[in-house]
């Protein structure tokens, strides 16, 4: 029977030949090559926002277009695309007709440009996709160009593996895992990120992780990365931390941080919602050093048993105060009713009209909904292992 010491080396082995670099269990972070993707169970518990700041540097490392793989040669902060922008979209796994998106790499072709890679949600969200022309109301031509924001969502090599392999990019792959009984359980490694950005003059380039993309008219446009969630599966419940850049309470369209900002590490001298970046990890002089840990989930309640709360203004913007990344993610799930597939629902709507299509209340504290005998959910419904972006499959069309 192997030991608990030969364990460890193996598991060390293990992660290193996966890139990923193990860090001393319960110790210190290891800060010297934080180019190095972290994956720790005990840190991420113990010393969570440490270990959220280890992972935001890790992905925000410049990074091979070709490889994925970051550049240690490469300073932090140069005008480099990063870690997780090389990571597959989701319009490439979840494809048109649920058809399979084919090996790791070769999906990402498969978006022809970056101006595909954006949710499409991002453009219904817009407050008029028709506008006044001589007096006209016509179509807007370039929804994107239109946008005052642009989501994404990306999931990393070992995530996009276990989708494929599960064939869980169409829902026919996922109800047939329902039916089963097979749980969907992610490995530890897999990761995803959820981004926002808007658009921003040259003036404000500086400050900003920025992107261009091209618009109908031939012109281009400069846009700044506002907001990044990270989910990392090293942890049962995954681990959850969300980002923000210091300037959005201040722009004229974001409703303000209406919940404290919590980060232990960069405000190690005074209180926790300092709105501090951490000194010390090589932020100084980059863009990076605008950004800000809001803070980071590892369980749906504290000590004393109240619902913890998580939220990012431009990612949950209208609940903040009811948001929570586990208790939200908890619900991804899949059940057959009458031969089609039902999921539970993102937003509390109990006592609102059925017409009001503004209600954004989210669910917070230990889910309840698997609960044998409840009587709001039924517990048939099969867990999606807290991964929402499995809702954007497509049914398969031959």
């Amino acid at each position: 029977m192997m030991g608990a010491r030969a364990r460890r080396t193996m598991r060390s082995a293990l992660l290193a030949a996966c890139g990923i670099a193990s860090m001393a269990q319960g110790g210190a972070l290891d800060w010297n090559r934080p180019w190095r993707e972290p994956l720790d169970p005990a840190a991420a518990e113990k010393q969570s926002d440490e270990y959220a700041w280890a992972l935001f540097v890790a992905l925000n490392w410049p990074a091979s277009t070709a490889s994925g793989a970051a550049l240690p040669q490469t300073p932090f902060g140069s005008d480099n695309p990063v870690v997780w922008e090389t990571w597959i979209g989701t319009p490439a796994v979840y494809r048109s007709g649920g058809h399979d998106p084919g090996p790791w790499r070769a999906g990402d072709a498969q978006l022809h440009s970056k101006e595909r890679q954006f949710e499409d949600n991002s453009l219904r969200d817009l407050p008029n996709l028709r506008h006044i022309v001589n007096g006209v109301m016509v179509p807007v031509l370039d929804p994107l160009a239109s946008a005052r924001r642009l989501t994404e969502i990306r999931m990393n090599h070992r995530a996009f593996d276990y989708v494929r392999s599960r064939q869980l990019y169409n829902i026919d792959g996922q109800l047939r895992s329902f039916k089963s009984g097979n749980p969907v359980s992610f490995p530890y490694g897999a990761r995803e990120v959820k981004a926002k950005w808007r658009p921003i003059t040259e003036a404000e380039r500086p400050r900003y992780h920025t992107m261009s993309l091209h618009n109908a008219d031939g012109s281009t446009q400069l846009y700044g990365l506002t907001a990044l969630h990270i989910a990392s599966k090293d942890l049962p419940h995954w681990f959850w931390a969300t980002f923000e850049h210091v300037d959005n309470p201040s722009l004229p369209d974001n409703e303000g941080w209406q919940l404290p900002s919590r980060d232990q590490f960069a405000c190690r001298e005074t209180q926790a919602d300092c709105n501090q970046a951490p000194t010390g990890i090589g932020l100084e002089g980059t863009a990076w050093q605008y950004y800000r840990l809001r803070g980071t989930l590892t369980s749906y309640t504290d000590a004393q048993g109240a619902p913890r709360r998580l939220a990012n203004s431009e990612l949950e913007a209208g609940m903040q105060t009811s948001s929570s990344c586990m208790t939200c993610h908890s619900r991804a799930t899949i059940a057959e009713v009458d031969g089609s597939p039902v999921r539970l629902p993102i937003f509390d709507r109990t006592g609102s009209s059925p017409d009001d299509q503004t209600a954004r209340r989210g669910f917070l504290g230990e889910p309840t909904w698997f609960v044998a005998g409840s009587v709001s959910h039924p517990p048939a419904f099969q867990s999606l292992d807290f991964v929402w972006s499995l809702s954007l499959a497509q049914r398969f069309v031959p």
